[in-house]
């Protein structure tokens, strides 16, 4: 049997949504941190920095995984 319960296909993830999500998050994120930065205030900035070193990563794994994706 070749399906999820019910006989349904099985699920996909969505790695395209994923990766324009990851791609706005850090962009936002180090934008903002950025000016944070040039504001003087260190902690949001640092904060921001990194949530978007969490987004590289996460950038890294998406675009790993895709390749290994077969059409």
């Amino acid at each position: 049997m070749d399906g999820g319960p019910g006989g349904y296909p099985p699920a996909r993830s969505a790695l395209g949504l994923r990766l324009a999500l990851a791609l706005f998050g850090l962009l936002f994120c180090a934008g903002t941190g950025a000016y944070f930065a040039v504001q003087g205030k260190p902690v949001p900035a640092v904060g921001l920095g990194v949530v978007a070193l969490t987004a590289v990563v996460d950038l890294v794994v998406i675009v790993r995984r895709m390749r290994g994706r077969r059409p």
